[in-house]
């Protein structure tokens, strides 16, 4: 009994890691590209690389409405059965965001996983300082956490003004879409 318990698991563990294996991340990753065009975010210039259980987007360019505001130099993502992520490095932002916010960010890191099946986790580190927080796909609320670096302190004093300050100095930013 327990043989066949054994070797059922097996199958299944090895069905499993197959179909992640062998699923068409490019054409997910069009059919994504395809619904970012249609509220005018595009993205052009990236070389895409499937690598089995990861797939990678090197050297992306993100436009607005046709004004260019992000080049990002590698993007990584992970689609497992129980854990997904996106880990996007060495972001560097427009020059139309200098008044707003520093332009570089070295590291942005969204994870979904089925045991927290109702939050999206964000973690990012940049000029800015370090930011973490998370998404309620139920709620659609959006909650950010920054702990700003210096910099976000001494240079962009009107951005940090429109977060609400903590106790320990940290800055919240709440939005329900």
């Amino acid at each position: 009994m327990i043989k066949k318990i054994t070797i059922f698991f097996a199958y299944s563990l090895f069905f499993i890691l197959s179909l992640m294996y062998f699923t068409p991340k490019n054409s997910i990753y069009f059919l994504l590209e395809d619904k970012l065009e249609q509220v005018d975010i595009i993205l052009s210039s990236e070389t895409l690389q499937d690598r089995g259980f990861t797939f990678d987007i090197i050297d992306a360019d993100i436009s607005f409405k046709a004004i260019s505001s992000a080049e990002i130099k590698k993007t990584k993502v992970n689609i497992f059965a129980v854990y997904n992520s996106i880990s996007l490095n060495n972001i560097t932002l427009s020059n139309t965001a200098k008044s707003f916010v520093p332009l570089n960010i070295q590291n942005v890191k969204v994870i979904y996983s089925i045991l927290n099946p109702l939050n999206v986790d964000i973690k990012a580190v940049g000029d800015f300082g370090e930011l973490k927080g998370e998404f309620n796909v139920l709620k659609r609320f959006l909650h950010l956490e920054l702990k700003p670096s210096k910099n976000m302190l001494t240079n962009y004093k009107n951005t940090l003004k429109k977060l609400s300050k903590t106790k320990n100095g940290e800055f919240i930013y709440d939005k329900t879409f």
